[in-house]
């Protein structure tokens, strides 16, 4: 399924704004990560933020985070998550309207942590983190009335999420479930974009110096790096995994599915047909994403009810 007339549109005016955003960073003296940093905090503010019935910051096994409690209803899990950005972007207050969508979404509360990220702290610093708030976060789950542990990601976040899920397994505390949204799972190289089938040209971050970034001389092989690489996907939890049709990660994701559904845990798989990497929070801007995001979201709370 190629790109629909409104989403397309849409996809223009982002990849537009965006330029602009560079410009204006250049011309303020902004370079390298700062740059990036300030061009992607800009892009994520201008979405909406949905109202929620509970938004307060927390300190879950001594990492801070953000905790999303949608409507007054019980909760069915409690999802840590890891949001994306490249490893070195983003942030707990600049992702707050991507995650109060999926709170929405999905009905279940959504616990979102602030981990520390490269240059100023490389692997396993990230997945440390989300690893320590997943296996500290059933009392906060126990006070919401939800009960389940589930962790998750986007993007960048969906490989520290599926690298905190094995860690936790392989010690016997498996989360409850696994959300995985368009991951990367595999670092050993950056796979090439596929041809775009409407000639947009998306400009981003040079993969290989961020990678070196992040990694340092870590072997990419390792399964806490590589989660696709695990050996053993028998102890895993039973996954979401969503990829975008336009995303040079689609591949792993499919990949990383099709190991769990073999080696029994199983995984629902949402193909993202007609989307490109990044559409968790484009929802409000066209009828496409956001069906994406209410497929997700109920993809989401069934994984907890199961």
């Amino acid at each position: 399924m190629g790109r629909d007339r409104e989403y397309l549109a849409f996809l223009r005016r982002f990849l537009a704004d965006s330029e602009k955003l560079r410009r204006a960073a250049e011309r303020d003296g902004l370079r390298g990560v700062a740059a990036a940093r300030a061009v992607h905090a800009a892009e994520l503010a201008a979405l909406p933020h949905p109202p929620l019935h509970r938004v307060r910051d927390v300190v879950v096994g001594g990492v801070a985070g953000r905790l999303y409690v949608p409507d007054a209803a019980r909760p069915p899990g409690l999802l840590v998550f890891a949001h994306g950005g490249g490893w070195v972007l983003g942030d707990v207050e600049s992702y707050d309207p991507v995650v109060r969508g999926l709170a929405r979404a999905s009905g279940a509360a959504v616990l979102s942590v602030e981990y520390r990220r490269p240059p100023e702290h490389r692997f396993p610093a990230a997945v440390d983190d989300v690893t320590a708030v997943t296996a500290a976060a059933g009392d906060l789950a126990a006070s919401l009335g939800a009960g389940r542990v589930g962790v998750g990601g986007d993007s960048a976040g969906g490989q520290i999420a599926a690298a905190a899920a094995h860690r936790l397994a392989v010690a016997g505390r498996r989360p409850a479930g696994l959300v995985l949204v368009y991951p990367a799972v595999d670092l050993r190289s950056v796979p090439p974009p596929p041809p775009d089938p409407d000639g947009l040209r998306f400009p981003g971050q040079d993969l290989d110096r961020v990678l070196d970034l992040y990694l340092g001389d870590t072997d990419r092989t390792d399964p806490d790096v590589s989660p696709l690489l695990a050996p053993d996907f028998s102890v895993l939890p039973p996954a979401v995994v969503a990829t975008a049709a336009h995303d040079r990660l689609r591949a792993q994701g499919e990949a990383f599915a099709a190991r769990l559904r073999d080696a029994g845990p199983g995984a629902v798989l949402l193909p993202g047909e007609g989307l490109d990497h990044g559409f968790l929070g484009w929802g409000p801007f066209a009828a496409r994403a956001a069906d994406a995001v209410a497929e997700l979201g109920a993809a989401v709370n069934a994984l907890f009810a199961a």
